[in-house]
């Protein structure tokens, strides 16, 4: 046995007496945008390490790595040689340096390689695949829906497992989501009848200048001519990569010429308003629903605006969480935001109900236009003249409140404010209210008994599974974001504060998707003023120096509403979903 150790340890010692040599070769060079290029290191010798090849992960993408060793022994001289080969996939157009990988002590020579466009047919021929980004329009204004069209052709029929990516926003601020489903038709472009597959996007940018949308990628197999064989797995075929080239765009800020209070860009925006009953018909103490809708066709319905609602004097009017919906059309989003109002008049008579506007910027015609709503008369029977003062009292609320008919018994001696009162009043409402009181309160002390008699297990338990568990995820520290907008509005920097306001909008507040206008809309008057002014300065429309003084005072003071969340749909997406 030691006899066997000692003629192992005499055949490899010549390995480890001399450093490795290292030689790195590409298979081709220059290689097309999409095509895969093989490079292969070989180490003569014992490297003193293991390869690094996380370098290569900033230009390539790593597709297949294998490794081999041989062995030989010549003339009494033992040498080893040990081969790594990678599969890579070129990112990007251009020169790519190749840098020194580290074998542990022992590096690689460095290279370069060359990556070309994909080469074009010659005249008279046409691509068999090829992929194109489209916009609508090419210089929108900033918060404008675009309108990006991607269109793959192919002349091939593709396998089952071919996959097309989402338009990636590379630089500029803006945020890009599918519209609808994806299209399947046919072209006739340059006389061949190509296969396409369409997907339109809405994408909104966030500030203007430029904005590039990066490549989308295809990856797929494409079925070869011949013979059908038996494929349950459809990978028989050869394997392509496509792109598309970078799209970039020329946002414009807001016009000078817009005086409206909110910036809302759109093809088109109408405003609607529909009564339960005639507002001629209206029975007094009864109430009515009121339904007002503005329909936007190139606005999200989170960007609309709140419906600002003056009940006149004598009328009571309130509301409860609008409803939003985003509907796909033909020519991109169209954004609805409808607010149901319930109108009550306690008494007898003629009421002027006023109308509604909202300014708008026609991105067509690109004027200040208004969407309107004109005033109705109200017209109220069946119930009782009101009271001398009672005409003082002007109500319009967005807090539900219970509505009954007021007491109209005759020789009724209460004051007006006690009418007011005891004409909502209801014993039924009472009765209501004491029994869920007392149902929480047996509630409330059975789980008390419990918690007492059982020791606070729970609370042990949760400080164990805290122990057992400290490094479960946590989300981005809501805090931090908030002490950055507190510099940036002491340092009056409006653009880091507008950044700042709109990152704790996202982990602060919860508001997806985080627009300015989601947050204007639940704002406090001195809130909405100091955020008109931030935007104001940001967009051009304001050349005085902005003090963020104002805007972190109201920030300090505002207390959010709760927000839905709304999931991305980024990323690699099947070209055959389920």
């Amino acid at each position: 046995m030691v006899r066997l150790l000692l003629i192992a340890l005499l055949w490899f010692s010549p390995l480890w007496a001399q450093a490795a040599t290292i030689i790195a070769q590409l298979d081709r060079n220059p290689v097309a945008l999409g095509d895969p290029v093989v490079i292969q290191f070989t180490a003569t010798g014992v490297t003193s390490g293991e390869p690094d090849f996380s370098p290569l992960q900033q230009d390539f993408e790593i597709r297949g790595r294998s490794q081999s060793t041989s062995f030989s022994f010549v003339n009494g001289v033992s040498s080893a040689n040990t081969t790594w080969e990678l599969t890579l996939l070129p990112l990007k157009t251009g020169t790519i340096p190749i840098p020194p990988i580290d074998f542990g002590a022992d590096q690689s020579q460095a290279l370069d390689l060359q990556v070309v466009e994909q080469p074009t047919p010659a005249t008279g021929n046409a691509p068999d695949i090829f992929i194109e980004l489209e916009a609508e329009p090419k210089q929108p204004y900033v918060q404008q829906e675009t309108v990006i069209t991607q269109r793959m052709y192919h002349v091939s029929p593709l396998q089952p497992q071919a996959s097309l990516s989402h338009p990636p926003v590379e630089s500029g601020k803006g945020s890009i989501q599918q519209i609808g489903s994806t299209r399947n038709t046919t072209i006739m472009r340059n006389g061949r009848n190509y296969q396409v597959i369409e997907r339109r996007y809405a994408l909104i940018p966030q500030q203007s200048g430029e904005l590039t949308l990066g490549r989308t990628v295809f990856e797929g197999i494409l079925a070869e001519p011949g013979p059908s064989t038996y494929d349950p797995f459809g990978l028989s075929g050869k394997r392509i990569r496509r792109f598309s080239q970078p799209l970039t765009l020329q946002v414009q800020g807001q016009p000078v010429a817009y005086a409206g209070k909110q910036w809302l860009p759109a093809r088109s925006i109408t405003l609607n308003a529909h009564w339960q009953i005639p507002p001629d018909k209206l029975k007094a103490g009864e109430p009515v629903t009121l339904t007002l809708a503005i329909v936007a066709d190139g606005l999200a319905a989170e960007q609309l605006p709140k419906l600002e609602v003056q009940a006149p004097t004598g009328i009571k009017a309130y509301t409860d969480q609008p409803e939003l919906r985003n509907e796909a059309g033909n020519s991109g989003v169209i954004g609805v935001r409808q607010e149901k109002w319930v109108v009550v008049a306690p008494y007898n008579g003629e009421y002027g109900f006023p109308g509604l506007s909202v300014d708008w910027w026609n991105t067509t015609s690109g004027k200040q236009e208004t969407a309107k709503v004109d005033p109705v008369k109200l017209v109220v029977t069946g119930g009782q003249a009101a009271p001398a003062n009672a005409t003082s009292q002007t109500t319009a609320t967005t807090q539900p409140q219970a509505a009954a008919k007021p007491d109209t018994a005759a020789g009724q001696t209460e004051t007006s404010g006690e009418s007011g009162w005891f004409s909502w009043f209801s014993w039924d409402w009472y009765a209501m209210a004491l029994l869920l009181i007392w149902l929480g309160l047996t509630v409330a002390w059975l789980v008390w008994r419990w918690w007492k008699k059982s020791g606070g297990v729970l609370k042990k338990a949760a400080q164990i599974a805290a122990t057992v568990v400290p490094g479960n995820d946590r989300k981005p520290d809501a805090k931090a974001v908030l002490k950055k907008l507190e510099q940036a509005c002491q340092q009056n920097k409006p653009q880091a504060a507008h950044d700042a306001l709109v990152q704790w909008m996202d982990v602060g507040l919860g508001i997806h998707p985080a627009l300015i206008s989601s947050l204007r809309e639940q704002a406090s008057p001195s809130l909405r003023a100091e955020i008109d002014a931030l935007n104001a300065v940001l967009y051009g429309r304001s050349s005085d120096g902005w003090k963020g003084t104002g805007l972190w005072g109201s920030i300090q003071g505002f207390k959010p509403a709760t927000q839905g969340q709304h999931k991305d749909t980024a990323g690699l997406a099947k070209l055959y979903p389920d």
